[in-house]
């Protein structure tokens, strides 16, 4: 008869494994989280998630074998510590590039900009409002972390705009390099004409001659006299988004404006106090835009997709169920690694709607990923308990792991032939 089992060794070594998971997995992406593709991203991250917690898991049982029994730690945890790294670390290292390319292929019509046109307010009041140039830094930075696969254009604005680098690949440092450079000699003075830098911009992407998903970013700190049907029209019609950022902007017009032109676009608008925010926020708004990956958070151009929240929790109970299995391999005993494997959908599933509330908050994502990482964790650890494990010894089942003992036929040693091990069953 199945009984439930509960260890409490193995819950809070669970806890711990699940939080040096999500520290190794937090310093993997603010480290490389700009820089290499998300599908080695999300290999690696949940290689690593799926590392801690199992060893963790096998750590705890060694200790104290409340699960597997005594004659698993005597006879064949050493077996489990071999199996560890392609069980817990390979698995879930494929499993997650996988789901990654699932998530990011842009079935939900999302695809990542790769033409993008910079829009610059240059005129007299970003003297006050950007005293330090921080809008030509950012923009700077911006370009050079760009890959090799986009085009830039940058356009300048006062009361008549002027393009500063034509739409051109950036598919070389050096290109990149010269693009940025290019800002260097700007002069703030003047008026602002957000409606003329507009169709300086459009008239850019309308040039290519290979059209490819687009976006705009709109910098002002000032409001002008815009027609918002007329100037976002041709935008509206080919997809284009334009995100918005607004300085130090007290005035409720100009900001209603910039609202306006983002959210008729599919954009998103960014309001800042301090000039000194603008390179985070041009960070993140390209990297919202580069491709979306499981355990972050998507812009507003498609974000609230059910699609996409279907799709992040479905995959979350996939890499659960997974995780489950891995302990269940470790373990050398296909009833465990059934009650783990079906604990750890509903872990994953969990998990999963956690991480796309506190995505949708907009804020402290990182705080997001460790209550999901947690969770996983601990529902994880709780899985023989939620889901009975049939005893090795009921009938129909498996022999128990100490059945030498009562087979000396088989002589010392011998691992008897109907065991439940995942070698024989």
């Amino acid at each position: 008869m199945a009984r439930r089992k509960f260890s409490l060794l193995l819950f809070l070594f669970s806890l711990i494994g699940g939080t040096v998971g999500f520290a190794a997995g937090e310093l993997l992406l603010a480290r490389f989280g700009s820089d290499w593709p998300n599908v080695w991203l999300m290999a690696l991250y949940f290689g690593i998630l799926g590392l801690a917690t199992v060893f963790f898991c096998l750590l705890a049982e060694t200790i104290s074998p409340e699960l597997a029994g005594q004659g698993w730690r005597l006879r064949y945890s050493a077996t489990g510590w071999k199996l560890l790294v392609p069980a817990a670390f390979a698995l879930l290292f494929a499993a997650g590039a996988l789901f990654q390319l699932l998530y990011g292929f842009g079935l939900g019509k999302h695809q990542p900009a790769q033409d993008i046109v910079l829009v610059i307010d240059k005129s007299e009041s970003m003297l006050q409002t950007d005293p330090g140039r921080e809008s030509v830094t950012a923009a700077q930075k911006l370009i050079r972390r760009m890959d090799s696969r986009k085009q830039a254009a940058v356009i300048l604005f006062n009361e008549q705009p002027e393009l500063l680098q034509p739409l051109a690949p950036l598919s070389t440092a050096e290109d990149r390099e010269a693009a940025a450079k290019r800002l260097d000699g700007y002069h703030a003075a003047g008026q602002t004409d957000i409606a003329k830098a507009l169709a300086m911009a459009i008239d850019q992407l309308d040039a290519r001659t290979n059209p490819r998903k687009s976006m705009v970013i709109l910098i002002s700190d000032g409001y002008s006299d815009v027609d918002l049907a007329a100037a976002t029209a041709p935008y509206i019609s080919q997809g284009i988004a334009i995100q918005t950022v607004g300085m130090n902007n007290t005035n409720s017009d100009a900001k209603g404006l910039l609202q306006g032109l983002a959210e008729r676009t599919g954009g998103s608008y960014h309001g800042i106090e301090h000039a000194s925010e603008l390179s985070g926020v041009f960070t993140k708004i390209y990297d919202l835009n580069r491709g979306w990956h499981l355990m972050g958070e998507r812009s507003e151009a498609g974000g609230d997709s059910p699609y996409y929240r279907y799709l992040r929790v479905f995959l979350l109970a996939c890499i659960g169920a997974l995780m489950g299995i891995a302990l269940g391999i470790v373990f050398d005993n296909r009833h465990l690694a059934k009650s783990f494997g079906i604990g750890g959908a509903v872990a994953g599933f969990l998990a999963g709607a956690v991480v796309e509330f506190w995505m949708g908050l907009g804020f402290a994502t990182g705080l997001g990923r460790f209550f999901g990482d947690l969770l996983l964790a601990a529902v994880l650890a709780l899985s023989p308990l939620i889901v009975p494990v049939k005893p090795p010894g009921s009938l129909g089942s498996a022999a128990s792991l100490d059945r030498s003992a009562r087979r000396p036929a088989d002589g010392p040693g011998r691992r008897d032939s109907g065991s439940g091990s995942f070698d024989r069953r």
